[in-house]
């Protein structure tokens, strides 16, 4: 299945932290067909445990929301040469990052972030908030 926009970690905690950036998100949410990378819950885990929040709500709230996609051999396998060819153009791009615009790009989907590290990455399939 085909997803018109794949959010990353950044992006849902922008909403659920109510800022400017989390209203546009909002935005693509309420106008459907938005997937998420399994990837984003466990880091929204360890944002919740270092925060000391309750990550239930923020994860039903996601899985309600968005279709949670798999990390699958394909996605795995091909986001270490994205990783590499991500860093020649910002070198603070983490494996978790590179993981996550991959499955956008696995799935068809434009890759949502409002990412530092992507915000001079002028690269197709990007939308950053």
């Amino acid at each position: 299945m085909n997803y018109r926009y794949v959010l990353d970690t950044y992006a849902w905690a922008e909403l659920f932290d109510g800022t400017e950036k989390g209203k546009r998100v909002k935005e693509l949410i309420d106008n459907g067909d938005v997937a998420t990378s399994i990837i984003a819950l466990a880091e929204l885990s360890d944002k919740c445990a270092k925060e000391t929040r309750e990550l239930e709500p923020f994860a039903s709230f996601i899985q309600a929301k968005s279709a949670v996609l798999p990390l699958t051999q394909e996605i795995a396998l091909n986001s270490g040469k994205l990783k590499k060819e991500l860093r020649n153009l910002s070198k603070n791009v983490s494996l978790a990052d590179a993981i996550h615009f991959q499955t956008a790009k696995s799935f068809g989907a434009t890759f949502v972030t409002g990412d530092p590290d992507f915000r001079e990455l002028k690269l197709k399939g990007i939308l950053f908030l």
